[in-house]
């Protein structure tokens, strides 16, 4: 590595190059807080039905009170889990997805190849980073077989949230995970409802899921960038 980076080759990588850091920084952020915002949220449900109890004191009956109870623990540990921790879900795949189509179309602008925009419209998502990164780009899209395991996975579970509400069925039976012991080793809480199985990721399934996202960007940005400019930029002399 050369002991001066020219300020053009800076620029050139943190402001041209669309790296997917600026972007996982934001969910970074997000990570943080989430687990806070959801138990103020839980906390903030049960101070409401303690007030709306002590308002109806006089005239609540005891079965009324055992309903709004069930419904409160389903809120805490079921409703709000499924939207806060689901939601950041979603936007890691977006962010994900978005992040590698960049990248693609900045590689092909800056090797005047045709566009790959449309082969990501598809099928299998994963099935096109590869088509796209390896087949026509020539950057290894998956040397590590573990991470792309890992990143189908987290395929599937996006898939279930956002077609599916979370439902247990939209899982593919090839995760193995046949039963709740079996969902709970996948980092996923499984429970049921008058109609449908359903499940919620567990807080540490958004950390390890941030750390596979953050960690194959990174490295397939470097793969990206270096098949783009093998030669760093110079400063042009005034």
């Amino acid at each position: 590595m050369p002991d001066h980076i020219s300020f053009e080759e800076l620029y050139r990588k943190a402001i041209t190059f669309p790296g997917p850091n600026a972007a996982m920084a934001g969910l970074s952020v997000a990570l943080e807080t989430i687990e806070d915002e959801l138990a103020h949220a839980g906390e903030q449900a049960r101070v409401r039905l303690r007030a709306r109890h002590q308002r109806e004191i006089a005239y609540l009956h005891p079965e009324d009170r055992e309903d709004d109870e069930y419904a409160l623990k389903v809120t805490v540990e079921q409703v709000l889990p499924r939207v806060f921790r689901g939601g950041f879900i979603l936007m890691l795949w977006s962010v994900f997805e978005v992040a590698v189509k960049r990248m693609a179309e900045y590689a092909c602008r800056e090797r005047n190849l045709p566009s790959l925009a449309s082969s990501f419209k598809h099928g299998n998502f994963l099935d096109a980073v590869d088509r796209a990164y390896t087949k026509n780009l020539g950057v290894v899209a998956f040397p590590d077989s573990l991470v792309r395991e890992k990143l189908d996975l987290l395929r599937h579970v996006r898939n279930a949230l956002i077609h599916h509400n979370g439902s247990v069925a939209a899982l593919p039976e090839s995760l193995g995970a046949q039963n709740a012991a079996g969902y709970a080793a996948l980092g996923l809480q499984t429970y049921t409802d008058l109609h449908d199985e359903f499940f919620v990721p567990h807080a540490a399934y958004l950390t390890e899921n941030f750390a596979v996202v953050e960690n194959y960007l990174a490295l397939l940005s470097e793969r990206v960038y270096a098949s783009v400019h093998p030669v760093p930029a110079k400063d042009t002399e005034t």
